[in-house]
């Protein structure tokens, strides 16, 4: 009995072993994503919200000055445009289909390379226009950081000052608490700045197709700003004339002829999902004959060519609100540029009377001078800041008339 019940349990092992193992069961794709059970919101009486961080390490000494081993790669804005332009992948393979060969030469072949350039185009108009303005945002910070950081050396003094004078238990004009607070501040501004930087430059790097473990990015140029007032009825002209997404809608509407309402329909479907809908087969003895079929293009070209010139004016309208906004944007923020400047020159007038005053050995004179001279760094970095957002005014301009593509293409507008 036990060598029937052996070979028996023999047999089933090698029967066993011989079947094909079954697959393992996907544990992912049945168990539900969202925890059965809903937590339960009691009442409560509404509590103080204040995190406890008395636990936490004090902050240590961080120093203000820039450091000197960061490398950096010096990026200009014409050469920030460009690379975000080539850098369009979007349109780069609109690009490699214009490329690709085609069966027939047609007329609708033409109509779809121009609509193909055209939507290339805006996407590269759209990439340089993003790059652009991240550009301005990384000088601004910069730009300010730097007057950040010539502060310190400044409020330092004073607050050595005020230290001394507490422990001798003199009198000093200044409170030492406030100046502590301040430097403070100015520490926080400064990692909010770097970090910021930082950011912009991971953007950046992404942008332009460069490695995100390169050189930081140096924004260089002179900055300046253009005092003439754009004229909007100008601007809007341009931008009606140079859009590369009218001349796109514009072209197809010109050169829609029956054998191109495919072209027309997936275009329009692009907009709405509702619209290009194409129209039923003939049947019957119209399919054998094909009759009414030219007559049935002919109804939907009309239809499809109507289509069109209501989307070219809807989109005609859009495109000059956006220009209009952008002069009011460019206008308004040459004034604040103007506005800053007057307050830095009315700390430069008090900086130099500080400076005589103190070279004149006069009372209290050292202090002022020090006191004026953190102002007037504010001053600077605010002309920065104002100045690089009249650029970014100025950038936006730029792309609602879609110049920064052209000038991709080296055809300046």
């Amino acid at each position: 009995m036990r060598v029937v019940l052996g070979v028996c349990a023999l047999a089933f092992g090698v029967a066993a072993g011989c079947r094909a193992p079954a697959p393992a069961r996907n544990a992912l794709a049945l168990r539900p994503t969202v925890a059965a059970n809903a937590p339960e919101l009691p009442l409560v009486a509404p509590t103080r919200v204040e995190p406890d961080v008395s636990q936490l390490a004090r902050t240590p000494v961080k120093p203000t000055g820039a450091s000197a081993e960061t490398a950096y790669r010096r990026l200009t804005g014409p050469a920030c445009q460009t690379l975000a332009a080539q850098h369009t992948p979007a349109a780069n393979v609109l690009d490699e289909e214009g490329r690709a060969p085609v069966a027939c030469d047609s007329r609708t072949d033409e109509l779809k390379r121009v609509l193909r350039f055209c939507a290339a185009l805006e996407l590269r108009n759209r990439s340089a226009t993003d790059a652009a303005e991240r550009f301005f945002q990384l000088a601004a910070v910069e730009g300010q950081t730097d007057f950040l950081r010539d502060a310190f050396p400044r409020l330092d003094e004073l607050l050595d000052k005020a230290t001394a004078a507490k422990a001798a238990s003199v009198r000093f004009p200044l409170d030492l608490s406030d100046l502590e607070r301040q430097r403070a501040q100015m520490l926080t501004q400064l990692e909010q700045a770097e970090a910021g930087s930082a950011l912009l430059n991971i953007d950046l790097k992404r942008r332009l197709g460069l490695s995100a473990v390169s050189e930081r990015l140096w924004p260089s140029g002179d900055f300046g700003i253009e005092t003439e007032t754009p004229q909007v009825k100008e601007e809007v002209a341009a931008a009606l004339a140079d859009r590369p997404e009218l001349r796109g809608l514009r072209a197809l509407h010109a050169g829609l002829v029956p054998d191109a309402l495919p072209l027309a329909r997936e275009h329009l479907r692009g907009t709405n999902p509702l619209l290009g809908s194409a129209p039923p087969p003939p049947r019957g003895l119209a399919r054998l004959l094909r009759r009414n079929v030219s007559a049935d293009g002919l109804s939907e070209l009309e239809v499809r060519k109507k289509q069109l010139a209501d989307l070219i004016e809807a989109r005609e309208r859009a495109v000059a609100d956006e220009t209009r906004a952008a002069v009011v944007s460019l206008t308004a923020q040459a004034r604040k540029v103007q506005l800053a400047r007057d307050r830095l020159d009315l700390w430069a007038a008090q900086r130099t009377d500080a400076v005589k005053k103190r070279e004149a050995n006069q009372p209290g004179a050292e202090l002022l001078d020090a006191q004026v001279t953190l102002e007037w760094l504010k001053a600077r970095a605010d002309v920065v800041g104002e100045v690089m957002a009249w650029h970014t005014a100025r950038v936006r301009l730029k792309a609602a008339k879609g110049w920064l593509a052209w000038e991709c293409l080296g055809e300046g507008r």
